[in-house]
């Protein structure tokens, strides 16, 4: 159980939630804003799989501030949620969640992939050309930005390992890209780009299994820098 100060605390400041956050991706993630001075927040179905995770991070970081709890108490407690789960449970976590999510900053890190005789491949989003267009379709109260989608887990979770490359964002509203954007920058090594529309979920969909199968043949951990922009 929380103290009163340090309930105070995590009432007072602007968490991140990860929903989902116990996997690879959503660990890591929560791990870098952590080591980044963020409060994070993981939520999990389950809530002991979720404080494990969170004393996993405070095991690696001292002093951060970070706690896990069920996914319904972690979208209640952020203004900023990061869906981080597999593509597999969208449907019906959007079904459950539309109300906890309606006028939120969403981060979208989804991708739907699917893995034949060890080839990556996007998978069918029915009803959307993405998973983020889907969300944004389904919750269209949400603020819905596709982000994180092409950085390694792997490298995510390795603090030994600095961060590189382009976090390419792509959402409808323009407020919530900027937010994002500002996020980004708290991670030495990543820059923010602004891709402009949800539409280009779709495209940065698929350079995610475009990287893993360049990764897969190459043992390597690759991500993506985009050249010729003007610096911001």
């Amino acid at each position: 159980m929380l103290g009163r100060r340090e309930r105070e605390r995590w009432m007072s400041m602007d968490s991140i939630a990860f929903i989902g956050g116990t996997g690879r991706q959503g660990l890591g993630l929560a791990l870098r804003f952590a080591a980044a001075g963020a409060p994070v927040v993981i939520g999990s179905r389950v809530a002991e799989r979720a404080a494990a995770a969170a004393e996993t991070i405070r095991v690696a970081l001292p002093g951060a501030s970070v706690r896990g709890c069920e996914n319904a108490e972690a979208m209640a407690r952020s203004e900023r949620l990061v869906l981080t789960f597999p593509f597999a449970g969208l449907a019906s976590f959007l079904a459950a969640a539309r109300e906890a999510l309606a006028g939120k900053l969403v981060i979208d890190v989804i991708v739907p992939l699917a893995v034949r005789a060890g080839f990556f491949e996007l998978m069918p989003v029915e009803g959307a050309a993405s998973a983020g267009e889907l969300i944004q379709q389904t919750i269209p109260a949400a603020r819905v930005v596709s982000a994180f989608k092409n950085h390694s887990a792997e490298t995510l979770q390795d603090l030994t390992v600095p961060l590189e490359g382009d976090v390419v964002l792509c959402g409808n509203d323009a407020a919530a890209r900027t937010e994002v954007a500002a996020l980004v920058g708290l991670l030495p090594g990543l820059r923010a780009v602004d891709a402009g529309g949800i539409a280009n979920a779709r495209y940065l969909e698929a350079i995610t299994a475009l990287l893993l199968n360049l990764n897969r043949r190459h043992k390597a951990r690759a991500s993506i820098a985009i050249l010729g922009l003007p610096t911001p």
